[in-house]
């Protein structure tokens, strides 16, 4: 699943995600594309950025857990994992 915002960031889902059941995903994709068009309005010098790039962040819904990365210079969120909470 990918979508693109002009010159904002797009989503994808690495193809181990699809395990999750498709309705989550297609939430998860639209809390995802709200966090991408936030990020357009993040200054370049930001400290956020830097915290972003040390590691991945997490998103939790309906019990599972979606871990992602913000790659900057490629303008993407990557949904790295997703896997049922307390699994």
């Amino acid at each position: 699943m990918r979508r693109q915002f002009g010159k904002g960031f797009s989503v994808h889902f690495a193809d181990s995600v699809q395990e999750a059941p498709a309705d989550l995903l297609a939430r998860a994709h639209e809390v995802l594309v709200g966090i991408a068009s936030s990020l357009q309005g993040i200054p370049a010098r930001s400290a956020l950025w830097r915290e972003m790039g040390a590691g991945n962040a997490e998103l939790n819904l309906a019990g599972w857990r979606f871990e992602y990365r913000v790659d900057r210079r490629d303008r993407r969120i990557l949904v790295v994992d997703a896997q049922r909470a307390g699994a």
